[in-house]
């Protein structure tokens, strides 16, 4: 901290300090602490509370619809007709003045009495209701607010759909890590750097389109007439015209390949990192000792790049078991739904946002228990993993 000082000043470090503070406070903390609030309490719509809310509701609908027929109907008009709300119509086979008469009798005080004694039913009805809100209120609020009901409410259906998007995931990361190795060797210890930096380029341009335009474009890829079906029709494998294309979709194959394209990045760039560092004397010299290749990989290059592969692992599990765009839009829904799909269900679509933030919170929690799996697995800690 003082050398940092040393370097930018005072006042250009504590302006650094403020930003970084403020940032991890208001985007990471806070949010954090409302979720967890959120997912500790339990919102009971049938409880004593809710119901009474109901029934006011519906009191106060009835009670505007009765005052509106005291203070503007109903009334007759020239044709002979009074309001909807009374359910009276006396026009047919009627004349003009016949049907006026039968209107005004309609009109009577009677009518206008019983409209009256129903407003104060009504309102006597909801002074009952609310001073039982009130005590309802009171007895809900000595109660403990917090509780785990909304992580233990989790219904059979939602938990395999997390089960298998935990499943997916790690598939998916494993998959590009067995793709990405190879690749991060060759750029970064097996080609000279201007070819090092070929390669790379080539990675990193498709990147420079957005996200959103890259999983389309993969999307007129599988489409039914796209260009996979085309190829096979060219080639006699199928008939387009027939209506004989492979419904790609439905095949969680097309889910994995779009994720892996998405991802592998943040699994070659932590790899090639790491594997740059590496002494290429110490390959020379076991080759030169007769070790096999794979023995070089197992014995010295894999042990000096396991903190890079840790943070690929990482960040490619945490950046797909959080995805949503890639099978919302890749599976037109002809595949079950990822576990971000009922979270967003949850928040948007049924607004319990109590019971979508205890699911946020699980998925969390899953992520966290994986990094340090992934950690005690590869034998890093948190110093190693930050340098890279």
């Amino acid at each position: 901290m003082i050398s940092i000082f040393k370097v930018y000043g005072r006042y250009i470090t504590s302006f650094f300090l403020l930003c970084v503070a403020t940032w991890v406070l208001i985007l990471i903390i806070l949010p954090q602490i409302f979720l967890i609030d959120r997912s500790l309490k339990y919102e009971y719509h049938g409880d004593r509370v809710g119901t009474i809310n109901n029934s006011l509701e519906r009191l106060y609908a009835s009670k505007l619809v009765k005052k509106y027929d005291l203070d503007f109907g109903p009334t007759c008009n020239e044709q002979g007709m009074v309001s909807v709300s009374m359910g009276l119509s006396i026009t047919e086979g009627k004349k003009v003045g016949e049907a006026e008469r039968e209107c005004e009798e309609v009109l009577s005080s009677e009518n206008k009495i019983k409209l009256e004694q129903e407003v104060v039913e009504i309102n006597s009805q909801i002074e009952i209701l609310l001073q039982e809100e009130e005590v309802a209120k009171i007895a809900k609020a000595t109660e403990f607010p917090y509780s785990f009901r909304n992580y233990v409410m989790m219904s059979g259906l939602h938990f395999k759909t997390l089960t298998r998007t935990i499943y997916y995931s790690i598939l998916v990361t494993v998959v590009a890590l067995i793709l990405c190795y190879p690749v991060a060797y060759v750029v970064a210890l097996k080609s000279a750097p201007r070819k090092a930096a070929i390669l790379f380029l080539a990675l990193i341009i498709p990147y420079a389109v957005n996200e959103l335009m890259r999983i389309y474009a993969w999307l007129t890829i599988f489409d039914l007439k796209g260009l996979l079906n085309t190829m096979l029709d060219f080639l006699g494998v199928l008939a387009l015209d027939e209506d004989k294309a492979i419904v790609w979709y439905k095949y969680p194959g097309t889910v994995f390949t779009v994720m892996i394209y998405t991802n592998i990045l943040f699994m070659v760039f932590p790899i090639y990192n790491t594997m740059s560092t590496l002494n290429r004397d110490q390959i020379e010299a076991a080759q030169d000792l007769g070790a096999k290749a794979w023995r070089i990989h197992w014995r010295i290059i894999i042990p000096h790049a396991k903190p890079g592969i840790a943070i690929g692992t990482i960040m490619t599990f945490m950046l797909t078991v959080g995805a949503f765009s890639v099978p919302y839009i890749i599976t037109r829904g002809l595949q079950p739904k990822w576990f971000t799909h009922i979270i967003y269900d949850k928040f948007f679509e049924s607004s319990n946002w109590n019971v979508g933030s205890a699911y946020s919170f699980t998925l969390l929690l899953i992520s966290l228990i994986f990094v340090f799996v992934v950690m005690s697995f590869f034998r890093v800690s948190i110093n190693e993993l930050a340098k890279r």
